[in-house]
């Protein structure tokens, strides 16, 4: 894990793209295994399998930093509750109220807020053409999830899931701005690991009220269920956050934040792989305004070279 870790880390815009991509696949497999596992129990079960399946790669760096952990577990706290245990398990929960293009249209609004937290407490800067960028983006995400159709986003309604999505979000944003601004002095993995357990230690009392009067059963589960469920703990859980947490350390929070509308263009293009749907041309548009935007709000100083690059002058030949 190291050797492959230490490789990507020269490409942090890699990172972000397969964190996001496996998050993707996070919304269409968990959308199904909510219909057999109840949502806390299922987040509680993929972060143990997660941790256990962590531990190994972690363990000496976690005894060597155990005292700087320890000293900072306020903030290890805060990361926790809000993106290992509040996001996903809010996540899980708001799937059963509500739909999937209203769900999408709220989770959209993470990076605009994670740009105005970035801005208020770690006073980062954004160009104009980062924020067109962002717009450019949010709008590619609202012709994906309303297939084009202005009447169709005019009749979005907003019910209790939709408000739990928005919380999910916010929990999301204030875990991206802390991990920017604490990670210097922690050391990364065994910060992961740390958080997770802590994590856990939140949802146990949950998981432990959810089983009282919807309890399953492991054993009695489909062999395809059970695999979705190691796939959840390995690939969206400790894939995805390596790649999440390494990408915001080099890139920042503001710029990061942005990646999260792939997930939405990832998620149709699974859909449609998958036999749910097909390729539509609102789906080709969003898809391409998506891409535009976070090239836009990623990479900005590329853009201001290629637009002032020097354009070599034409020597006159005198006849």
């Amino acid at each position: 894990m190291n050797a492959i870790l230490s490789k990507f880390q020269r490409f942090p815009y890699v990172l972000l793209v397969l964190a996001t991509f496996f998050w993707g696949t996070n919304f269409v497999f968990s959308r199904m295994l909510v219909e057999y596992m109840p949502p806390l129990q299922l987040s509680f079960i993929r972060w143990t399998i997660a941790s256990l399946v962590f531990l190994p790669f972690v363990y000496k760096e976690l005894r060597q930093h155990g005292p700087v952990l320890l000293k900072n577990w306020k903030v290890l706290t805060v990361m926790a509750c809000t993106g290992v245990a509040g996001f996903n398990s809010l996540i899980y929960i708001a799937i059963q109220y509500t739909t999937s293009i209203n769900a999408s249209l709220v989770n959209s609004l993470a990076p605009l807020l994670i740009v105005i937290l970035s801005v208020l407490f770690l006073k980062e800067t954004f160009s104009r053409i980062q924020f067109i960028g962002i717009i450019v983006s949010l709008l590619g995400v609202l012709i994906v999830i309303t297939q084009g159709s202005f009447e169709r986003l005019l009749t979005l309604t907003f019910n209790r899931g939709d408000l739990i999505v928005l919380v999910g979000v916010f929990c999301w944003s204030v875990y991206s701005v802390v991990m920017k601004k604490y990670s210097g002095g922690l050391p990364k993995r065994p910060t992961f690991l740390v958080t997770m357990y802590i994590g856990m230690l939140g949802l146990f009392p949950f998981f432990l009220f959810e089983r009282t009067y919807a309890p399953v059963q492991i054993t009695e589960l489909p062999f395809e269920v059970i695999g979705g469920v190691l796939y959840l703990a390995v690939f969206p859980s400790i894939v995805s956050f390596v790649c999440w947490n390494e990408g915001i350390i080099q890139v920042g929070p503001g710029k990061s934040s942005n990646f999260l509308h792939l997930i939405v263009l990832f998620t149709a293009a699974i859909a449609v792989l998958i036999g749910a749907e097909k390729v539509t041309i609102t789906q080709f548009v969003g898809g391409l305004a998506i891409l535009t935007g976070v090239i836009l709000a990623s990479n900005p100083e590329f853009l201001y070279k290629w637009i002032r690059r020097e354009r070599p002058v034409e020597k006159s030949v005198s006849r």
